[in-house]
């Protein structure tokens, strides 16, 4: 059954004062000698398990080997972690009491001067870090830590819960970090084999209550239909996103369990700026028209997607409801381009101007289901218009997205990894944004942005994404296709493996198998 999504994350985060709960610790902490061992298998993989670089971070999170000072529950609510209380002193000023009895998987204790370490090193390592952070000073004082920003932050909290902040023991060796970092979750690091699988094991000393499995083995098997053979042959316990054409084959609820989710993820694309021809707005504004996200979502994922008008869904208060977009016109994006100067001279089909043809690349990768599906009908109705495109296929999209060498790539991207719209929208749209391999760049929109770290109030927050946005969608910054669902199934002797509105969180102390 799908779940409703209460976004209510943000009130958390501008609270002034929170006092958090003390750990409850509801797993099983008896003693057993019975084995239970489960096997995930995984449609994406880290680059290594570096918390601090790239998005590893979510992986470190997902196998229960690294946690966060603070967390979102289910309803995207912020709770207590490694941080069990904090407050706000003033408009730039956090204090956060790190939570007595903490070890690191090593044995040693989780002070703030550890948690300082951490941090520091992470905002050193990836520059999306310290956009997201906006970090002056790290002061720690025995359990105390105090964070000082540059500027004032309404969303730390939200941020500081995402896992590239994962506190690990900073004193470990880069490389050990890469293979095996030290973090305070209930499973630590058994073995890594790059490219393949991790296998965790318990951590016993665990602050939240000894986990009630003992190992955990998770593998990387890209291929949708290989990923579902594995959990009908008994390979694995657990499937990550499995695809919405083998989603019917574990209807048994004898045998297994589907859990589902509505997603804060976009499929989008981006276009790339340098591009002769994507400078065109006439060409953007084009494929923007020429693409049907009504028949992508109801037809292609049969149902498992809703037509995108912006990045965010609209359950989000900030999201489509308000925002006017793109509906497929055929006709209209054909005189779109024929006014701009377009024609078709020699008679192929295809659009020429200044005696070149209107080809483009598009970047798919096959990690997700849904992005080389999208890509095909997207060539198919790009060529109706007397646009080539030319589908290009990775293994994984994000070092093509670094080096630029894409015209348009596709993407499935969280948005709303906060609760709120200032981190996608300064990471992705604003000029020198990390993650924006577009290159797009608008003052406008610049402007708008920046008004988020002076804006407190809620409603107003929402107004100005809702700016930022509509400018987006009339310059065509970006592609905003469909809002797809997550999905995991797992075998029905294995619970406490639910998907969460966001990626990151899995594997946990209260997962259990029968």
């Amino acid at each position: 059954m799908k779940k409703k999504l209460a976004i209510i994350g943000l009130i958390a985060m501008l609270c002034t004062s929170f006092a958090g709960c003390k750990s409850n610790n509801s797993a099983d902490k008896t003693t057993s000698n019975e084995t239970k061992n489960i096997t995930v298998g995984l449609n994406l993989y880290q680059t290594n398990l570096d918390p601090a670089l790239e998005w590893n971070g979510w992986y470190v999170s997902m196998y229960g080997i690294g946690e966060t000072l603070v967390k979102f529950n289910k309803n995207m609510e912020i709770e207590p972690s490694l941080a069990d209380t904090w407050k706000k002193v003033d408009d730039l000023t956090w204090q956060f009491h790190i939570r007595d009895g903490v070890k690191f998987h090593n044995g040693n204790p989780l002070t703030a001067n550890a948690v300082k370490a951490s941090m520091e090193r992470a905002l050193k390592a990836n520059p999306r870090t310290q956009e997201m952070l906006v970090v002056n000073s790290i002061v720690a004082d025995g359990q105390n830590l105090t964070i000082t920003t540059k500027t004032p932050h309404t969303t730390l909290l939200g941020n500081l819960a995402d896992p590239i902040n994962s506190i690990i023991d900073a004193s470990a060796a880069a490389d050990t970090v890469a293979k095996a970092p030290i973090g305070t979750g209930p499973f630590k690091i058994k073995s890594y084999t790059d490219g393949s699988q991790v296998v965790v094991e318990r951590y016993n000393d665990y602050w939240g209550g000894k986990a009630l499995i003992n190992e955990a083995t998770f593998k990387y098997i890209k291929d949708d239909n290989t990923r579902s053979m594995a959990l009908q042959s008994g390979e694995i316990d657990v499937a990550n996103n499995v695809s919405i054409n083998n989603l019917s084959l574990f209807e048994d609820k004898s045998k297994y369990t589907i859990s589902t989710t509505t997603s804060l993820r976009i499929v989008m694309s981006y276009f790339n700026f340098n591009n002769e021809f994507l400078k065109d707005p006439a060409v953007r504004k084009a494929i923007a028209l020429g693409v049907d996200r009504e028949s992508y979502s109801k037809s292609l994922l049969k149902g498992t997607a809703v037509a995108a008008v912006g990045p965010f869904p609209g359950s989000l208060p900030f999201g489509n409801k308000n925002l006017m977009g793109y509906t497929y016109n055929k006709a209209e994006a054909t005189k779109t381009l024929n006014d701009a100067g377009y024609k078709d001279t020699d008679g192929d089909g295809i659009l020429e101007k200044n005696g070149k043809k209107l080809a483009l690349n598009i970047a798919v990768f096959p990690t997700r289901a849904e992005i080389p599906v999208i890509g095909e009908a997207m060539q198919a109705q790009l060529k109706e218009i007397g646009i080539a495109a030319n589908l290009k296929s990775y293994e994984t999209v994000n070092p093509i997205l670094k080096s630029g060498d894409f015209d348009l790539s596709l993407y499935n991207v969280n948005t709303a990894t906060t609760g709120d719209p200032q981190s996608f929208l300064e990471l992705y749209y604003r000029t020198g944004g990390s993650t924006n391999f577009g290159k797009y760049s608008n003052p406008t929109v610049d402007a708008l942005i920046d008004k988020f770290k002076t804006e407190y109030d809620i409603e107003k927050r929402n107004e100005i994404a809702t700016k930022v946005q509509q400018t987006l969608l009339e310059d065509n910054a970006g592609l905003f296709l469909v809002n797809p669902m997550s999905n995991r199934v797992s075998k029905s002797t294995v619970t406490g493996m639910e998907v969460y509105p966001i990626d990151f969180y899995m594997l946990d102390n209260k997962v259990d198998k029968k």
